[in-house]
């Protein structure tokens, strides 16, 4: 077995002597400040962008998860094995929150929570899929290089101009920082700028967070082109076989809809924190929560719902998440040219939809511009115009949410600079400033990457760009 990274017994104990005080004396509330959200989300953060995105561990460790999960590193301990998993502990008295996640070539890191284990994860039967030789034709057909020879001297310009205001991070803390990792834009269906923070490359999947629950729409929206769904057939779940859950639908759950109880936040032990970090089979228990308003009625924002549409997908296709895997590797990513691009699953197996996908920007991007043709790739239909339609059209619940994603109008930029931007433009959205935004009218497709602490300037940023972009000749 590989032995973790070496940590100074002298370095520990200084922590020790120090953090107890400042453990129980402060008074911060930072994002995430409960135990084992903290070591939960510390172990998959390093586990995720070290060994599945081949970032460097100590800035992972000190630029992106110290920052986050104060005031958990005064008392934590982690255990770093290169190209097997993490460990993250607190060494606070009479508390147990270990949190590991473990690493699988194919599948990326699994959080193990109570009730799993280590062993029992890894026993999972699974083969990676074969990956073919890439083609050099250009984006978004094939791995060809920017095609910034095409832009006009004034819009080679404005790109230039908004490529220097997203790579701009003039904050000294570390918790203010926007840590940009990628702005890519491509135009009439061509790549046409691509940037990479020092240090970043092409070739490097990045964890898109919540952008994840858009391609967990569009994966639905495959199987009900491919008729192994029906949108406004029930769900189907097992557990939901008796009692009012029966009639949820599919469009109601890819909605927000479905009337289940829900707390999104992510400060302390929320039902979002409560899942991702300590159940071992997140779509069953979100699931469970309670139903709380007619289905299709109430939009709720929800990382669970996204987790449940997984878990029944994976049941449709037989069980496996060989199956689930292979569909979406086979029906989605390799139509589109997409490489070493996954959804790290739950500890059951299942992909949690909700959060983990990990993804290059370019493939990222290369998803938002299916969304810009209509789900049309290449001469072939993979996506139904009426299912696509119905992905960025406004539910009968909220008129800023389609099915998994986000759609004009939105509170959350400016109304400035929303009256700027075309009615049709629709985007995902991730946590710490994830953006992949569509403008389909315009075949406009504008990402933004990063680990950033100030997300509301970073949204502003992107939207700046794209309001730019669409004036733009």
């Amino acid at each position: 077995m590989n032995t973790p990274l070496p940590r100074p017994a002298s370095l520990r104990l200084l922590a020790l002597a120090c953090a107890l005080g400042a453990w129980f004396c402060s008074a911060r509330a930072d994002l995430i400040d409960d135990l084992p959200a903290g070591t939960g989300y510390a172990a998959w953060e390093l586990c995720t962008r070290t060994q599945q995105s081949g970032d460097n561990y100590l800035r992972v460790r000190w630029s992106y998860t110290v920052p986050k999960v104060q005031p958990l590193p005064y008392v934590w301990d982690v255990d770093y094995y290169p190209g097997l998993k993490v460990d993250v502990r607190s060494f606070v008295p009479f508390i147990t929150n270990k949190r590991s996640a473990i690493y699988r070539k194919g599948l990326g890191c699994t959080l193990i929570p109570p009730g799993a284990t280590e062993a029992a994860v890894r026993a999972q039967p699974f083969k990676a899929v074969s990956l073919g030789t890439p083609s050099g034709q250009a984006w978004p057909v094939g791995e060809g290089p920017v095609q910034s020879y095409l832009n006009s001297p004034a819009l080679a310009q404005l790109l230039a101009r908004h490529g220097d205001r997203i790579f701009t991070d003039t904050a000294t803390k570390a918790g203010e920082k926007q840590n940009p990792l990628a702005f890519l834009v491509a135009r009439d269906g061509r790549l046409v700028y691509e940037r990479y923070a020092k240090g970043y490359d092409r070739n490097q999947p990045q964890l898109g967070w919540s952008m994840t629950k858009s391609l967990t729409g569009l994966i639905a929206g495959l199987m009900a082109t491919d008729g192994r769904l029906s949108l406004d057939a029930p769900v189907g779940l097992p557990q939901w076989s008796a009692g009012a859950k029966a009639g949820i639908t599919w469009r109601q759950l890819l909605n927000m809809s479905p009337g289940l109880a829900w707390s999104e936040g992510y400060a302390g032990a929320s039902d979002a924190t409560q899942m991702l970090f300590s159940q071992p089979d997140q779509g069953a228990w979100a699931a469970e929560r309670t139903l709380t308003s007619p289905p299709g009625t109430v939009f709720t924002y929800s990382t669970g719902f996204p987790n449940i549409a997984m878990l029944r997908m994976k049941q449709l296709l037989g069980g496996t998440h060989q199956a689930l895997h292979d569909y979406y590797q086979q029906r989605l990513f390799t139509p589109l040219g997409i490489r070493n691009g996954i959804v790290e699953p739950d500890a059951t197996g299942t992909p949690v939809g909700g959060a983990r996908g990990v993804l290059r920007p370019v493939d990222w991007l290369r998803l938002g511009q299916l969304v810009a043709q209509g789900g049309h790739w290449n001469g072939q239909t993979l996506i139904a115009p009426e299912v696509m339609q119905f992905l960025v059209a406004a539910s009968p619940a909220s008129a800023e949410y389609g099915g998994y994603i986000w759609r004009q109008p939105a509170t959350e930029i400016p109304e400035a600079l929303r009256a700027r931007l075309p009615a049709d433009l629709v985007w995902f959205a991730g946590h710490m400033g994830q953006f992949t935004v569509i403008v389909p009218s315009r075949n406009l497709v504008v990402l933004r990457m990063g680990v950033s602490f100030e997300k509301d300037d970073a949204r502003r940023r992107v939207f700046e760009a794209v309001a730019d972009l669409v004036e733009q000749p």
